[in-house]
């Protein structure tokens, strides 16, 4: 496990911490009440800015040391909580996490993350091993297999909002893409901006619930509009640059390769792009969309054409809402619609003439 700490409000040279200074000697110094110093050090937006300021400059020079432990026994929190996903390495879930930090830790809760890579056990144990070390909830990407009444044991009761995936009947808030939109605007983008009479939508788990959601809606679209979807094509794969690259390069080998291409990831998108410039098929003969649109996409040779879909506000509301669900007040934030973000890889923009070097 790993514990995520947003050290940037914390001083660069703090001075000596004396144990024996109480929160009561801070109050005076600064000319507040007790409860407003307890509410600085527990992050408490209501205080004014001015306040909290002259509260924490007080505290650092009497050296006070606020017992974060003690606070939680006495209102029955910790301040932990625990966020439990997949893949920690895994791109889109690192921007989630940034945007998650960024919500709790404004309210003074730490975060402890650990990987389940995506199996069930492990999720279990690692749900009910942070339940007994009194986390006060879960931000949770289920595991695929996930069920209602297994997910809901391993909980413990504990408040819970699951990023990304969703699990039927689990009755447990859930924040992530509009997955149906993702699935219609790259439909939509291939066969009506760009003219793709086949497409496909390639990669990721099968049953994962954003890929259901989106290749549904996709197909959907595809039929309604005429175009032919390549089953091939659309078969699930691992959510892997390395794993879509090698499929697509036998693939390729088959001769048939559609005209438009949603990719279930970035990642994915990248492998994919790698079998086809390698085959020398350009973009003009085969468009290339991602998901999620990365930081690293608008780098990628040709840029990948990608809908964002804005994994750091995921994250950020995803950690808004388990905090209403603790108790505290927080402003209603929504997750932004997805949108097509055209570059090079689906002929949005034209890729840059190349430039001779003189020798």
């Amino acid at each position: 496990m790993r514990i995520l700490m947003n050290m940037s409000d914390a001083s660069s040279s703090p001075g000596p911490r004396d144990r024996s200074v109480k929160m009561l000697d801070v109050a005076a110094a600064a000319g507040v009440s007790r409860s407003t110093v307890s509410n600085v050090m527990r992050g408490h937006a209501s205080v004014a800015a001015d306040v909290r300021a002259r509260v924490l400059d007080e505290a650092e020079r009497l050296g006070y040391v606020y017992n974060r432990g003690a606070a939680g026994l006495r209102m029955r929190q910790s301040h932990l909580v625990g966020l439990v996903v997949p893949d920690l390495a895994n791109p889109f879930i690192g921007q989630a996490v940034l945007g998650i930090q960024e919500s709790l830790s404004a309210r003074g809760y730490l975060v402890v993350a650990a990987s389940t890579g995506d199996q069930l056990d492990r999720q279990a144990i690692v749900l009910r091993t942070l339940g007994e070390h009194r986390v006060d909830g879960f931000l949770l990407i289920p595991a695929i297999a996930s069920n209602s009444e297994g997910l809901l044991t391993d909980l413990g009761g504990l408040p819970a909002v699951l990023v990304n995936r969703d699990v039927e009947q689990a009755d447990v808030e859930h924040v992530g893409p509009d997955d149906r939109a993702v699935g219609r605007l790259g439909a939509d983008h291939l066969i009506n901006v760009h003219g793709c009479e086949t497409v496909a939508y390639f990669g990721g788990p099968a049953l994962a619930s954003p890929r259901v959601l989106r290749a549904r809606e996709f197909r959907r679209v595809a039929e309604t509009s005429g175009a032919t979807v390549l089953e091939d094509w659309s078969a699930p794969t691992e959510a892997a640059s390395g794993a879509a690259y090698e499929r697509a390069v036998r693939l390729i080998a088959t001769g048939s390769i559609p005209r438009g291409i949603l990719c279930h990831t970035d990642g994915i998108a990248y492998g994919v792009q790698r079998a086809l410039r390698e085959a020398g098929i350009s973009t003009d003969w085969c468009r290339v969309l991602g998901t999620d649109d990365l930081p690293d996409s608008p780098f990628s040779s040709p840029s990948l054409s990608s809908i964002s879909v804005d994994a750091f506000a995921i994250g950020r509301v995803a950690g808004d809402r388990l905090l209403r669900q603790l108790g505290e007040t927080v402003d209603e934030l929504v997750v932004p619609q997805p949108r097509v973000v055209g570059r090079q890889s689906c002929g949005c923009e034209a890729a840059p003439a190349a430039v001779k070097v003189r020798s």
